[in-house]
């Protein structure tokens, strides 16, 4: 049995759960680029129609062959527990995705969390999840830069052209980053429609990029 002490809530989710990660606001605080500390533990985990073919896939990978052939009948089945409401005192918020994104182990400790690239890829696509798109909007102003390579690496294999728009714009237009290829290619994603905002909570605005086609509802 595992001595888990006064592990955190975080800690906990890891040893308990195979897949999922910290995210969003969570992680946001945790790579030091906000100084809130959210109420809630924010995690990110499969949804359920992809859970059974995360679990086959692990157990490929720890045993070997195929699941259910005769001589890994013994093994005992990985179960994915989701976590309650409420672990070590932290509500928990749960975002649910069909496919994860990327994370990594922090080091010393079994926590998983997001990347940074997709700490600021979530910031655009979840805002409301991550202090508000204006608070967003101020933390990829301060940050972004730091992190450039990270972010647009990790934009830049988003499936979501709204989150390639979002982005060109922060970087592009509200920075002035404009010697990256990659982020020029975005443009291409760029096309006329009221859902086409910044802030996918609020409501169209008049202020608008014309280059980023994107409505700036701050």
């Amino acid at each position: 049995m595992l001595a888990v002490g006064d592990a955190p809530a975080e800690e906990i989710f890891a040893l308990a759960t195979p897949f999922g990660y910290v995210s969003h606001l969570s992680a946001m605080h945790r790579w030091g680029l906000t100084v809130r500390r959210p109420d809630a533990l924010h995690l990110t985990l499969p949804a359920a129609g992809t859970i059974r073919s995360l679990i086959d896939a692990r157990m490929r990978d720890d045993i070997g062959g195929r699941i259910g052939e005769g001589r890994f009948e013994p093994a005992v089945p990985l179960t994915f527990i989701q976590p309650p409401d409420v672990l070590r005192g932290r509500k928990i918020a749960v975002v649910t995705v069909k496919t994860l994104g990327n994370w990594m182990i922090v080091r010393g400790t079994h926590i998983r969390l997001a990347t940074v690239g997709q700490t600021f890829l979530d910031m655009i696509d979840r805002p409301e999840l991550c202090g508000g798109m204006a608070h967003v909007r101020d933390v990829w102003t301060e940050h972004a830069e730091t992190y450039l390579e990270e972010i647009v690496a990790t934009v830049d294999k988003a499936d979501a052209p709204i989150v390639k728009v979002r982005a060109g714009y922060l970087l592009d237009e509200r920075m002035g980053i404009t010697g990256d290829r990659r982020i020029k290619a975005w443009t291409r994603f760029a096309q006329r429609g009221s859902s086409r905002v910044l802030d996918p909570s609020k409501p169209f605005a008049s202020t608008y990029s014309e280059k980023w086609m994107l409505s700036l509802n701050v």
